[in-house]
């Protein structure tokens, strides 16, 4: 999809206050994009990377950044919740808020497409959302443990869920969370993509999260994709539909602004 554009690290803030590392993709556009990137990958990942020189040579300012867990920004990935992840996107939209005056749209991929749905919902300017692989019941594996278990985890204080160790804060978090519920608060046109042979988030999640969305949704279903679209030609058609798509809406919210 094209070679990285110019761009400088910059350090921001989440609402929460915890200091975020990101790449700023500066177009000098009126218009711009924050990617989120998913639970195990960072702002270095394939698919931030490509959609971040796609959407810079369209002249679209980019930011690219680590979640509080992970990469070069503050924090433990044994820390991660899901509501802070909303806090740190909501960090992120603040940095660009103050610098472009235009329409803002949010690309995320697995988790980083639920919390991009979560604070979409709360923030009613977003201009768009796109999501790869979007979680639509995330912590339904912790939520099921037995209760012996979940005491366990509050005792040593973390757990190894299937592979990945997170604390007591993430547990804490998904008792009390319920995506779908909010997600019909949702305004903005919404882009779901998501591989029909999925095993890590299966593909009727992105149903659900349409239906709970209600309107304005649009749902593509990529035959014999992945979790991580592995195949590459596969993975190229959906980054550049998932950028295309956005531009387009971008350029809708501000009909002075061609696609």
């Amino acid at each position: 999809m094209g070679e990285l554009s110019d761009w400088q690290r910059v350090e921001l803030h989440s609402r929460s206050g915890s200091r975020l590392v990101g790449c700023w993709h500066r177009a000098g556009g009126a218009r711009g994009v924050i990617l989120c990137h998913g639970m195990e990958s960072s702002k270095e990942g394939d698919k931030s990377r490509a959609l971040a020189a796609r959407l810079a040579a369209a002249g679209c300012d980019v930011l690219r950044f680590d979640f509080s867990y992970v990469g070069e920004s503050e924090g433990r990935f044994e820390d991660l919740t899901i509501s802070g992840e909303v806090e740190d996107l909501a960090g992120a939209w603040q940095f660009m808020r103050r610098r472009i005056a235009g329409p803002l749209g949010i690309i995320g991929s697995s988790l980083g497409g639920t919390v991009a749905l979560l604070f979409a919902a709360e923030q009613r300017d977003v201009a768009a959302v796109a999501t790869i692989a979007a979680v639509a019941s995330p912590g339904c594996r912790a939520r099921s443990l037995p209760e012996v278990e979940r005491a366990r985890w509050r005792r040593e204080g973390s757990y190894d869920l299937h592979g990945i160790r997170v604390g007591v804060p993430f547990l804490d978090d998904i008792e009390r969370l319920e995506v779908l519920p909010r997600l019909g608060a949702i305004r903005c046109p919404v882009l779901l993509a998501h591989g029909t042979v999925d095993e890590v988030v299966p593909c009727s999640d992105a149903t659900r999260i349409a239906a709970a969305i209600g309107g304005g949704v649009a749902l593509e279903e990529y035959a014999g994709a992945d979790h991580r679209f592995s195949d590459p030609q596969m993975r190229a058609a959906m980054l550049e539909r998932i950028a295309s798509w956005i531009l387009e809406q971008l350029a809708a919210a501000s009909p002075h602004v061609r696609p």
